[in-house]
């Protein structure tokens, strides 16, 4: 579904009305995560869908390393040898070597995401690894994007700015699905932080379009929602 000029949101209900988001920018095609599950064919039927194919894909970003948005990426690095690009303190996560940090058992709201917890605290959800090609810090760019590093959720989170198209990818930082929130706390490994991230994105004041990792996308007035967080 496109939201906006070269934008397209992917979803799937599994992994928590998880989001994907891949981006056009004229020349090369960059994606934001890569959905739950293990074949990307979701992934795959968007970029035939806009008219592009898979070695169009030059850039694979991951949000941060949980089972969710990193499903399909050892299947979509194989169809488009695209470059794999993260964080530092994910990449052993990503590449198999090291499993997710375990969150606590302990139910906390919203319930609705209370499976994805538990599975977080089991050291649930495995995932085919894949290398990471090259880690990300602040101010790096790839393709259109800046990189914005946005802690709390997990160490390595990042969010990623699209400046000519004022669009925000915020990854877990903010959640809309089951409500607009600043992250889901039963799964985030340090709430406060996260929060901090969350102040860190109203400086991005003419965004309009937020993509975030669960629930639908805002597409309009983005900023005004992300200042509500912080109130």
């Amino acid at each position: 579904m496109q939201i906006g000029p070269g934008i397209y949101s992917m979803s799937q209900e599994k992994g928590g009305h998880v989001h994907a988001y891949l981006l056009d920018d004229g020349n090369d095609l960059t994606l934001i995560d890569t959905l739950y599950d293990d074949d990307g064919k979701v992934v795959l039927a968007e970029i035939a869908r806009i008219g592009r194919t898979p070695a169009d894909l030059k850039h694979i970003i991951l949000t941060h390393a949980h089972k969710s948005h990193l499903g399909g990426l050892a299947s979509l690095k194989k169809a488009s040898t695209a470059t794999v690009c993260s964080h530092g303190w994910e990449v052993d996560i990503i590449a198999g070597r090291r499993k997710a940090t375990r969150v606590s058992p302990i139910p906390r709201k919203p319930l609705e995401v209370y499976w994805l917890q538990l599975g977080l605290a089991l050291g649930l959800g495995g995932h085919t690894p894949c290398e990471v090609d090259r880690t990300l810090k602040a101010g790096d760019r790839v393709g259109p994007l800046e990189v914005v590093p946005t802690p709390g959720h997990t160490p390595g989170s990042l969010s990623f700015w699209w400046p000519d198209r004022r669009a925000l990818f915020a990854g877990d930082v903010i959640a809309t699905w089951p409500e607009l929130a600043p992250g889901w706390p039963g799964l985030t490994l340090d709430n406060d932080q996260n929060l901090r991230s969350v102040q860190q994105l109203t400086d991005f004041s003419q965004a309009e379009i937020l993509g975030i990792g669960h629930g639908e996308p805002i597409v309009h007035d983005a900023a005004a929602q992300i200042r509500k967080l912080v109130k």
